[in-house]
Order: structure tokens, then sequence, then C-alpha cells
């Protein structure tokens, strides 16, 4: 995998809280990319830039378990957003009040 990107957004109060946590999703997304996006699914129907936005599960000892939303264009990936909720409804709730902030 190439580069892990994170969107100022939609990942900047996460990380400053959590700086630890930066790695550790830049990890989880290397082992995805490496063995076939097997824990991650689609998040949402909506399109980031015309690419389809994936989200997984990361645990993380300093903050416990997150969902990160993340884009892949190439080998380089983005993550769009990261929140601490971990039901799939309200997180896919929280990440399209965020992208209807953000449309590209």
């Amino acid at each position: 995998m190439g580069a892990v990107a994170f969107d100022k957004g939609g990942c900047q109060a996460m990380l400053r809280k959590h700086p630890a946590l930066r790695g550790r999703v830049e990890q989880a997304l290397e082992g995805q990319a490496a063995n076939g996006m097997f824990k991650s699914k689609l998040a949402t129907t909506a399109r980031w830039k015309g690419l389809p936005i994936w989200e997984c599960r990361i645990n993380e000892r300093s903050v416990g378990s997150v969902r990160a939303a993340f884009v892949l264009e190439g080998d380089d990936a983005t993550v769009l957003f990261l929140s601490a909720t971990l039901p799939k409804r309200a997180f896919g709730a929280e990440l399209e009040q965020f992208l209807g902030r953000r449309r590209p």
C-alpha cells in the first residue's frame, strides 16, 4: 500500500486526542488492502470524488474501538472520517452528515 492520508475535517479531533491511533489506522488499512478488504464493507451508497467509501472497525488500546471511513485510489488511501460510534446505523448517520458538509 502507498500513502495513507487523513482528511483534516473528519479525523483531526480524534487524532489529536489519541495520537497512537494514526499508526494503528495506517497499519489496519495496509492489512485490509493486502488481504482483499476482508473486514471492510461499503459504508454508504454515496461516493467521494467518484470512489466508493469503505468502512472498517479498528481497535486501538488508547481509545478502544473506532470505525474508519476511507476511500482507496490506486495504492493510496484517504481516511475521511473517524468515529468512536460503533453501531453501523449510527456511524452511517454520522458519516452521511459529515459528507453532506464536505462534498468535493
